[in-house]
């Protein structure tokens, strides 16, 4: 079994994200999307796969997959910061190469493949928790000052980013009267980042 120990859970938020993305889109794009995510995802399992970190267990959400693994935490900040960064970096390369692809065999659909896993990879850099952006700040500032100071960076850049793009999809409802998916995103990203924050003031004051 690829999840020994922890299985593979679905949660109730992953199906109604589906079914509302059906319901507001083509079936194509609903398709282009998770096709990017389970690539996304494949990168993280390879780069564990690579440093022989066990794969516990899956987890399906709205946010996305959490795949499980405690060995994950026993490597260094710089192997670590490789697995984090690594679905990002699949999803990179399948859509530079599904773009190549389409621009030369005139495959028009292709183009939407593509669209998915570049606006995917970028949505994933954000630095908002639970996102890989967000932990990848976390390393990387960890690995220079200390885990309470990437801990404390990382939740503030976290809710920043977050108001910043609660911002972007008001205005852009307010403009064009779309978009009510992307403010309850940005709400739901935005209660996560708060949640870190608190968490991090109460270990520094600890």
């Amino acid at each position: 079994m690829w999840f020994p120990e922890r299985g593979f859970h679905v949660s109730w938020s992953f199906w109604l994200l589906i079914l509302l993305a059906a319901i507001v889109s083509p079936l194509t794009i609903v398709l282009s999307i998770l096709l990017a995510a389970a690539l996304h995802e494949c990168g993280h399992l390879l780069a564990l796969r690579a440093f022989h970190v066990p794969i516990e267990g899956l987890r399906l959400s709205a946010f996305g997959a959490v795949l499980q693994a405690r060995g994950a935490q026993r490597l260094s900040y710089g192997r670590e910061l490789v697995v984090t960064l690594a679905g990002c970096g699949m999803n990179l390369v399948c859509g530079v190469l599904t773009a190549w692809f389409s621009l030369h065999y005139v495959w028009v659909e292709g183009f939407v493949f593509a669209g998915a896993h570049i606006l995917l990879c970028a949505f994933n850099l954000l630095p908002i928790p639970p996102l890989d952006g967000s932990h990848a700040l976390n390393l990387a500032v960890s690995a220079l000052f200390g885990p309470l100071v990437g801990d404390a960076v990382a939740a503030l850049a976290g809710v920043l980013c977050s108001l910043a793009l609660l911002g972007g999809a008001v205005y852009l409802y307010v403009q064009t009267r779309g978009g009510a998916l992307v403010i309850f995103a940005a709400l739901a990203l935005l209660l996560s980042a708060l949640k870190e924050l608190r968490l991090a003031r109460r270990a520094i004051k600890v």
